[in-house]
């Protein structure tokens, strides 16, 4: 068998890119739903005109949504369990679609937000 190449590897942390970060944040949604949200969070506040993934974000939040609201129908489903974050038990969550938040901007935030 042949040895592969060794690879320079300069170590350290490596960024996720906004789509990955969105797509590990789906992933994770089935088990770490704090995970999850914290992940689809920062890829909402990376979303720029540089990385224009408004449509896939919204894409994985409704899937996210649909799964969580989807764990209501099986026994074996503890919202309390599910939804802890150390010792305190939250609410369930929805990770909010950046389109119904455009929706509630106005052309003066839009203008603050696009400033160079």
């Amino acid at each position: 068998m042949a040895k592969a190449k060794p690879t320079f590897n300069t170590g350290g942390y490596s960024d996720w890119g906004v789509l990955r970060t969105i797509r590990e944040a789906e992933n994770a949604a089935r088990w770490s739903p704090w995970c999850a949200v914290k992940w689809m969070e920062d890829a909402r506040n990376r979303i720029s005109i540089q990385d224009p993934f408004f449509d896939e974000y919204d894409k994985s939040a409704n899937k996210i949504n649909a799964l969580w609201r989807s764990y209501n129908k099986y026994i074996w489903y503890d919202p309390k369990s599910f939804w802890r974050q150390g010792n305190i038990s939250h609410p369930a969550q929805q990770i909010p679609l950046l389109s119904d938040s455009q929706e509630d901007m106005s052309f003066n935030d839009l203008s603050e937000l696009l400033k160079f």
